[in-house]
């Protein structure tokens, strides 16, 4: 069993059982001195990242548990559904689980964006809301919402409430205030960051507090391709929304140090050590690869040149996403409180609240 003392981003990383971890499009939770990290679980999926669609986009989602975040064990699946129709069927698209816990009822409650496989998958995605009163055991699904079209969310915390923050599939971003139990929206909604279509519109919101300024990472829409994340401070959820700029200092390709963030992990005890979590879904990236902004503008953009008849983004990259590794990075502090990330190529979790890069 390989034993880890330090975090290594972008390396392929093993559980305590020497299994490739399958946790994407992931998050941490800390509960009861225990950190959980669960996302999409790939394993056996088959399909590529930009060709034929998945037979299986994911095999339901895992968790995993930790005591130090370095080691993690197989905690097991804990939402999949055997039933074709519906949602955690591994045949239909499963992305991007994030789970609050509610004091108040004593559960964990998981959203996720589903589909049902239908022939417009941005057309019928739905959130399915689950609970479970441990985070290790089976969740049962309680709600199908499609009051909105789902697209890449957060689930935030704060003040007392509970928030969901996704993007309206290519518009904008939406935040709407979930009732009481966490299990539902209330009427409670606001539009922001409105764009007019890829690569421009934000998807994958990742969403954290420092004393009492709020943030948000965002990615810009291409597809399993890495692009520049741009920060945003959020004045009030339903309020202000402000443009900070581009978080990832040298990130000379443009590209979020070749990942897509999905959230940020505030550790419980150590003061100011925030984790952006990213996985990097195409692992080899070509060595000539073309502006991949400037093709999705010309995807989506009818006054520009269109592309050539049969091109394909899958003459770009044709991977298997289940092997896409993570890429975990320290969110740093400027004098002035602005968050910036910067490339460690090995780093240890120090107590002092500092990262560390290996000696």
């Amino acid at each position: 069993m390989q034993v880890y003392k330090t975090i290594r981003p972008g390396k392929v990383l093993y559980d305590t059982d020497g299994c490739v971890v399958q946790a994407h499009g992931g998050s941490i939770l800390y509960h009861n001195g225990k950190f959980y990290f669960y996302g999409e679980n790939k394993e056996g999926i088959t399909g590529t990242a930009t060709g034929e669609r998945c037979k299986n986009w994911t095999n339901g989602v895992k968790v995993y548990s930790s005591d130090d975040l370095y080691n993690w064990k197989d905690e097991g699946i804990i939402a999949i559904s055997s039933r074709e129709g519906t949602v955690f069927y591994p045949e239909n698209i499963t992305d991007r689980p994030h789970i609050l816990y509610n004091e108040k009822t004593g559960l964990f409650v998981m959203w996720a964006k589903c589909s049902k496989v239908p022939p417009d998958e941005l057309k019928y995605c739905v959130y399915a809301v689950a609970v479970s009163k441990d985070i290790t055991k089976p969740f049962r699904v309680v709600a199908e919402l499609d009051k909105y079209h789902a697209g890449d969310f957060d689930l935030v915390k704060d003040g007392g409430k509970a928030y969901i923050i996704f993007e309206n599939p290519h518009d904008s971003m939406f935040c709407v205030t979930l009732n009481d139990d966490y299990t539902d929206f209330t009427d409670e909604m606001s539009i922001h960051i409105p764009k007019p279509f890829p690569p421009f519109t934000r998807e994958a919101p990742a969403f954290f507090k420092r004393g009492g300024r709020k943030f948000l990472l965002t990615s810009g829409t291409t597809g399993y391709f890495p692009n520049e994340t741009v920060l945003y401070e959020i004045t009030d959820f339903h309020g202000e929304w402000r443009e900070l700029g581009k978080p990832c200092v040298n990130d000379v390709n443009k590209n979020s140090f070749a990942c897509q963030f999905s959230s940020v992990f505030r550790h419980p005890f150590i003061k100011d050590l925030y984790i952006a979590l990213g996985d990097r879904w195409l692992r080899d990236l070509p060595a000539n690869m073309p502006d991949i902004n400037a093709i999705y503008e010309r995807m989506f953009d009818k006054t520009k040149e269109p592309l050539p008849d049969g091109f394909t983004t899958t003459a770009l990259s044709d991977e298997n996403t289940s092997e896409a590794t993570y890429v975990w990075l320290p969110v740093r502090f400027s004098d002035d409180g602005t968050p910036y990330i910067c490339w460690e190529t090995e780093w240890r979790v120090n107590p002092t609240g500092e990262s560390g890069e290996k000696d």
